[in-house]
Protein backbone atom coordinates (compact mmCIF):
# COMPACT_ATOMS: atom_id res chain seq x y z
CA UNK A 1 0.00 0.00 0.00
CA UNK A 2 2.88 2.44 0.76
CA UNK A 3 1.55 4.75 3.47
CA UNK A 4 2.98 8.16 4.34
CA UNK A 5 2.43 10.27 7.43
CA UNK A 6 0.85 13.69 6.85
CA UNK A 7 0.10 16.63 9.09
CA UNK A 8 -3.08 18.32 7.91
CA UNK A 9 -4.13 21.69 9.38
CA UNK A 10 -7.56 23.13 8.70
CA UNK A 11 -10.32 25.33 10.04
CA UNK A 12 -13.79 26.72 9.33
CA UNK A 13 -13.90 29.52 6.73
CA UNK A 14 -13.75 32.87 8.62
CA UNK A 15 -17.00 34.83 8.64
CA UNK A 16 -18.12 38.17 10.06
CA UNK A 17 -19.57 36.47 13.14
CA UNK A 18 -16.46 34.29 13.64
CA UNK A 19 -13.40 36.07 12.16
CA UNK A 20 -10.85 33.79 13.89
CA UNK A 21 -12.21 30.21 13.96
CA UNK A 22 -10.53 27.38 15.86
CA UNK A 23 -7.70 25.61 14.00
CA UNK A 24 -7.55 21.80 13.94
CA UNK A 25 -4.43 19.71 13.31
CA UNK A 26 -4.30 15.96 12.61
CA UNK A 27 -1.65 13.37 11.90
CA UNK A 28 -3.01 11.14 9.16
CA UNK A 29 -1.58 8.01 7.52
CA UNK A 30 -2.53 7.87 3.85
CA UNK A 31 -1.01 6.79 0.52
CA UNK A 32 -1.04 10.34 -0.88
CA UNK A 33 -1.89 13.96 -0.11
CA UNK A 34 -5.37 13.82 -1.68
CA UNK A 35 -6.41 10.87 0.48
CA UNK A 36 -4.95 12.59 3.56
CA UNK A 37 -7.16 15.66 2.95
CA UNK A 38 -10.21 13.45 2.42
CA UNK A 39 -9.58 11.53 5.66
CA UNK A 40 -9.04 14.85 7.49
CA UNK A 41 -12.52 16.06 6.54
CA UNK A 42 -14.04 12.67 7.32
CA UNK A 43 -12.65 12.63 10.88
CA UNK A 44 -13.23 16.36 11.49
CA UNK A 45 -16.88 16.04 10.49
CA UNK A 46 -17.27 13.40 13.24
CA UNK A 47 -15.51 15.62 15.78
CA UNK A 48 -17.21 18.97 15.06
CA UNK A 49 -19.94 20.27 12.79
CA UNK A 50 -17.71 21.11 9.86
CA UNK A 51 -17.16 19.78 6.35
CA UNK A 52 -15.17 20.53 3.23
CA UNK A 53 -17.65 23.04 1.82
CA UNK A 54 -17.70 25.10 5.04
CA UNK A 55 -13.98 24.78 5.85
CA UNK A 56 -10.52 25.34 4.41
CA UNK A 57 -7.22 23.52 4.62
CA UNK A 58 -4.34 25.72 5.76
CA UNK A 59 -1.46 23.31 5.15
CA UNK A 60 -0.62 19.71 4.28
CA UNK A 61 2.91 18.54 5.01
CA UNK A 62 4.48 15.10 4.94
CA UNK A 63 6.23 14.01 8.14
CA UNK A 64 9.38 12.00 7.43
CA UNK A 65 11.40 10.08 10.00
CA UNK A 66 14.99 11.14 10.61
CA UNK A 67 16.47 7.68 11.07
CA UNK A 68 14.69 4.62 9.69
CA UNK A 69 17.62 2.19 10.05
CA UNK A 70 16.92 1.22 13.67
CA UNK A 71 14.21 -1.25 14.67
CA UNK A 72 11.82 0.21 17.23
CA UNK A 73 8.71 -0.98 19.05
CA UNK A 74 5.54 0.92 18.14
CA UNK A 75 2.29 0.96 20.09
CA UNK A 76 -0.84 1.83 18.08
CA UNK A 77 -4.22 2.58 19.66
CA UNK A 78 -7.09 2.21 17.22
CA UNK A 79 -10.85 2.23 16.89
CA UNK A 80 -12.49 0.22 14.14
CA UNK A 81 -15.98 -0.69 13.00
CA UNK A 82 -16.78 -4.36 12.49
CA UNK A 83 -20.02 -6.01 11.41
CA UNK A 84 -21.15 -6.23 15.04
CA UNK A 85 -20.08 -2.82 16.39
CA UNK A 86 -17.27 -0.41 17.22
CA UNK A 87 -14.17 -1.76 19.00
CA UNK A 88 -11.15 -0.15 20.68
CA UNK A 89 -7.82 -1.91 20.41
CA UNK A 90 -4.13 -1.54 21.29
CA UNK A 91 -1.51 -3.32 19.16
CA UNK A 92 2.28 -3.42 19.17
CA UNK A 93 4.57 -3.89 16.19
CA UNK A 94 8.31 -3.87 15.52
CA UNK A 95 9.50 -1.95 12.49
CA UNK A 96 12.10 0.51 11.29
CA UNK A 97 9.54 3.28 10.71
CA UNK A 98 6.16 4.34 12.07
CA UNK A 99 4.62 4.17 8.59
CA UNK A 100 5.85 0.58 8.26
CA UNK A 101 4.30 -0.32 11.63
CA UNK A 102 0.99 1.27 10.59
CA UNK A 103 1.05 -0.71 7.32
CA UNK A 104 1.60 -3.90 9.35
CA UNK A 105 -1.33 -2.93 11.57
CA UNK A 106 -3.67 -2.49 8.57
CA UNK A 107 -2.56 -5.88 7.17
CA UNK A 108 -2.99 -7.54 10.57
CA UNK A 109 -6.50 -6.16 11.07
CA UNK A 110 -7.46 -7.15 7.53
CA UNK A 111 -6.27 -10.71 8.14
CA UNK A 112 -7.50 -11.27 11.70
CA UNK A 113 -10.66 -9.15 11.84
CA UNK A 114 -11.59 -8.50 8.18
CA UNK A 115 -11.40 -4.76 8.92
CA UNK A 116 -11.23 -2.45 5.90
CA UNK A 117 -8.93 0.57 5.57
CA UNK A 118 -11.88 2.98 5.65
CA UNK A 119 -13.31 1.52 8.89
CA UNK A 120 -10.06 1.87 10.92
CA UNK A 121 -9.32 5.05 12.87
CA UNK A 122 -5.87 5.51 14.44
CA UNK A 123 -6.19 7.24 17.80
CA UNK A 124 -2.50 7.27 18.76
CA UNK A 125 0.80 5.88 17.49
CA UNK A 126 3.88 6.09 19.72
CA UNK A 127 7.33 4.54 20.15
CA UNK A 128 7.23 2.09 23.07
CA UNK A 129 10.57 1.79 24.90
CA UNK A 130 12.22 -1.49 25.83
CA UNK A 131 15.22 -2.44 27.93
CA UNK A 132 16.71 0.03 30.42
CA UNK A 133 14.33 2.90 29.53
CA UNK A 134 11.31 0.72 30.27
CA UNK A 135 12.65 -0.91 33.46
CA UNK A 136 14.01 2.30 35.05
CA UNK A 137 12.42 3.10 38.40
CA UNK A 138 10.38 6.28 38.32
CA UNK A 139 10.53 8.76 41.19
CA UNK A 140 7.97 11.48 40.37
CA UNK A 141 8.90 15.08 41.04
CA UNK A 142 7.41 18.29 39.77
CA UNK A 143 9.78 18.63 36.79
CA UNK A 144 9.90 14.99 35.56
CA UNK A 145 7.61 13.57 32.95
CA UNK A 146 5.84 10.25 33.42
CA UNK A 147 7.76 7.62 31.40
CA UNK A 148 5.85 5.81 28.66
CA UNK A 149 4.72 2.24 29.39
CA UNK A 150 6.93 -0.68 28.44
CA UNK A 151 6.24 -3.34 25.81
CA UNK A 152 3.21 -5.44 26.76
CA UNK A 153 2.49 -7.88 23.91
CA UNK A 154 4.31 -11.27 23.94
CA UNK A 155 4.76 -11.22 20.15
CA UNK A 156 6.99 -8.14 20.52
CA UNK A 157 8.51 -9.11 23.89
CA UNK A 158 10.11 -12.26 22.46
CA UNK A 159 12.46 -10.14 20.34
CA UNK A 160 13.75 -7.98 23.21
CA UNK A 161 16.38 -10.50 24.38
CA UNK A 162 19.91 -9.16 23.78
CA UNK A 163 21.23 -12.72 23.24
CA UNK A 164 18.54 -13.78 20.78
CA UNK A 165 19.54 -16.49 18.28
CA UNK A 166 17.90 -17.67 15.10
CA UNK A 167 18.54 -21.20 13.78
CA UNK A 168 20.02 -21.62 10.32
CA UNK A 169 17.71 -24.40 9.25
CA UNK A 170 18.51 -24.88 5.56
CA UNK A 171 22.11 -24.21 4.51
CA UNK A 172 23.48 -25.26 1.14
CA UNK A 173 27.23 -25.61 0.79
CA UNK A 174 28.59 -23.82 -2.25
CA UNK A 175 31.89 -24.52 -4.02
CA UNK A 176 34.78 -22.20 -3.17
CA UNK A 177 35.24 -21.15 -6.80
CA UNK A 178 33.75 -21.77 -10.23
CA UNK A 179 36.42 -24.39 -11.01
CA UNK A 180 35.05 -26.75 -8.35
CA UNK A 181 31.42 -26.50 -9.50
CA UNK A 182 29.84 -29.79 -10.69
CA UNK A 183 26.72 -30.42 -12.73
CA UNK A 184 26.06 -33.77 -11.05
CA UNK A 185 26.91 -34.81 -7.49
CA UNK A 186 27.59 -38.32 -6.19
CA UNK A 187 25.53 -37.90 -3.04
CA UNK A 188 22.67 -35.69 -1.86
CA UNK A 189 23.76 -32.48 -0.10
CA UNK A 190 23.40 -32.33 3.69
CA UNK A 191 21.48 -29.11 4.34
CA UNK A 192 20.91 -29.65 8.06
CA UNK A 193 23.81 -28.98 10.42
CA UNK A 194 23.40 -29.50 14.17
Amino acid sequence: MGLNQYQVVGRKVPTETDPAPQIFRMRIFAPNEVTAKSRFWYFLHQYSKMKRSTGEILSVSEIRERNNRIVRNYGITIKYNSRSGTHNMYKEFRDTSLCGAVEKMYQDLAGRHRARFSSIQIIDAVVVPAGIKATKKFAPTEDDEVPPPAVVRPSVKQFLDSKIKFPLAHRITRPASKAFRKTFAVSRPTTFFS
